[in-house]
């Protein structure tokens, strides 16, 4: 029970990660708010909480419109009092073509509901941590922030700029007792990517390009944001773990090899 008796947000959480993330925290004790911009699916993750004896509650919010996840903040204190833990896993991906076809519009989205959504629940969050003397922040970064996704458009820059805003926030906020850290995840099978590879043959192919040989699984992100949010990472702040199965590693021992 590492997270017996504290109070977690999580946005995102109806999506694949987000709801394994959940679920692992009220094993290890949280109580727990599940945000998603589909409120069924924060419902139906929030019912399994419940049906583990822990409580908690659903929420529907758009995390790039800073009015909706003010009233998220007001739901989870006047719900629970206090928010011990938030992880911050809203994420979406738009684009299939290169950046000089991306439009604006696409741009926008997946910077607003990324990078800016991780800033408005992480301010919005965090004045209230501060004001508590403590908290944990957990925020979702990729892979693609820290090498390049190509025809994914906005979403390698927004994934960077996390990182980048986890370090800032973790070291202006570590003199409030606040530790601020992300998680960098690799190849994740989900409905998501199932979608993308859709037969035998790409899924394969996907997985032999990780030195492990297999897609990692939501499990393996939640059980990296259990150890963030856990007084196991008590020395940790402004770091990006990576959970790849050693694919960034493969990526610069195959560069090394055909620059040699």
């Amino acid at each position: 029970m590492k997270l017996a008796n504290r109070v977690s947000v999580v946005t995102g959480g109806g999506g694949a990660i987000g709801k394994a993330i959940c679920l692992a925290f009220a094993r290890e004790g949280s109580d727990v708010l599940i945000a998603d911009i589909v409120l069924q699916k924060a419902e139906d993750v929030s019912k399994e909480i419940r049906a583990m004896g822990r409580k908690s509650l659903s929420f529907g919010v758009d995390v790039s419109n800073r009015k909706q996840v003010k009233e998220l903040v007001k739901t989870a204190l006047d719900a629970f009092g206090r928010i011990d833990v938030l992880a911050n896993v809203a994420g979406i991906v738009i684009g299939d073509s290169p950046i000089e076809d991306l439009p604006e519009e696409a741009w926008d989205k997946v910077i607003g509901v990324n990078l800016k959504g991780t800033f408005l629940c992480s301010q919005a969050v965090g004045k209230e941590m501060i004001k508590q003397g403590r908290g944990n922040i957990i925020n979702i970064a990729s892979i693609s922030g820290e090498t390049p996704q190509i025809y994914a458009g906005a979403y390698s820059p927004s994934k960077a700029g996390i990182i980048l805003l986890t370090k800032v926030m973790a070291v202006e906020w570590v003199k409030y007792n606040i530790r601020v850290n992300a998680i960098s995840p690799g190849r994740i099978r989900t409905p998501l990517t199932d979608s993308f590879y859709n037969t035998e043959a790409l899924r394969s192919a996907r997985a032999r390009s990780v030195p492990m040989n297999r897609l990692g699984e939501p499990e393996e992100i939640a059980s990296g944001a259990v150890f963030l949010a856990s007084n196991d990472s008590s020395y940790m702040t402004g770091e990006s773990l990576v959970i790849d199965g050693g694919y960034l590693n493969g990526l610069f021992h195959l560069s090394s090899l055909l620059s040699a």
